[in-house]
């Protein structure tokens, strides 16, 4: 019964929270209209290319995390698993990204276990690398917070970094390999390189919120709202859909913290309806590097011992 509770929270969380934001939207309605909505295609342009390098930065760190387990797949076979497998996030369920992952990865003799181990190594990276732009607008509303709030914003980087630290890690993900008869190989990897992993997932975030703002700046007039705060609202808003586990790829979820962040400096129908765009631009940079992805001549995984290479 509890798991049949969980499908339906699942399902029905992103649909009330869509239709709280579309309420909104259309409740603000002649805000939205008479909004500044302009159309520049060099601030399209530079979005599209800021954007572009957190698509192309997280498979390049997965593949080295992957690679530290004792593992030899290169970077193309990697990009395109990793990019697939991401699309699986928008199915209802959180396992359907991992399972897909796992799948896709298979074909390169790569074990179940080495797949999710270096799949946790770098969300944990990612997560705490949003924190660096999201710190603009968390710093500013800390005083605010309830004090659990600020125990838990204190203790997540401490504990994230405690969780992934290669000593730590090996221990508690080899006793649950073991646990659960999985073949194990612990993660050969020095804590330098997890931490120039760790920046240059910081570089690809601050290059991620760099590309909102232009976007927001290309499709309506801003007046005194910066760019900073466009980019930390949109670092809060994924945190807040990825720690919550309840929306496919936190939909909903990220639109209504964007937009409730937003409207504090502007007025709530347009910032809602950027919200939502926000959604739909990321997407479409992502899907455009899926599919320039299949472009990419694709290596040939390693030949099985009996000689024969293993289909997917």
């Amino acid at each position: 019964m509890i798991r049949n509770l969980a499908r339906v929270l699942k399902l029905l969380v992103p649909l009330v929270i869509a239709y709280f934001v579309g309420k909104v939207i259309h409740a603000n309605w002649e805000q939205v209209r008479t909004a500044e909505w302009q159309f520049s295609p060099l601030h399209l342009i530079g979005s599209f290319v800021l954007c572009s390098g957190w698509f192309l930065f997280r498979p390049l760190g997965w593949n080295v995390i992957l690679n530290r387990f004792g593992r030899d797949v290169p970077y193309g076979a990697v990009y395109r698993v990793y990019r697939q497998s991401e699309l699986s996030r928008y199915v209802p369920g959180a396992v359907w990204q991992f399972v897909s992952r796992i799948y896709l990865i298979k074909r390169w003799h790569v074990t179940a276990s080495a797949c999710m181990a270096a799949t946790i190594v770098d969300l944990v990276l990612a997560t705490l690398a949003c924190l660096i732009p999201a710190s603009w607008t968390l710093l500013d509303a800390f005083p605010g917070m309830q004090g659990y709030h600020q125990a838990l914003l204190i203790g997540f980087p401490v504990a994230s970094v405690a969780v992934v630290h290669p000593t730590i890690f090996n221990a508690w993900a080899g006793f649950l390999a073991n646990r659960l008869r999985q073949p194990w190989t612990p993660l050969q990897i020095r804590w330098p390189m997890l931490l120039g992993i760790w920046l240059m997932y910081v570089v690809g975030w601050v290059m991620l919120c760099a590309g909102v703002a232009m976007f927001a700046r290309g499709i309506l007039s801003l007046g005194s709202v910066g760019p900073m705060l466009l980019g930390s609202s949109y670092a809060v808003a994924w945190l807040i859909g990825t720690l919550t586990m309840i929306a496919p790829a936190g939909m909903g979820v990220r639109e209504g913290a964007m937009g409730l962040m937003l409207s504090r400096f502007m007025a709530e129908g347009p910032a809602f309806t950027l919200a939502v765009g926000v959604r739909f631009w990321v997407l479409l940079v992502e899907l455009c590097w899926v599919g320039l992805g299949a472009l990419f001549p694709q290596p040939e995984p390693p030949e099985t011992p009996d000689g024969e290479a293993e289909g997917a």
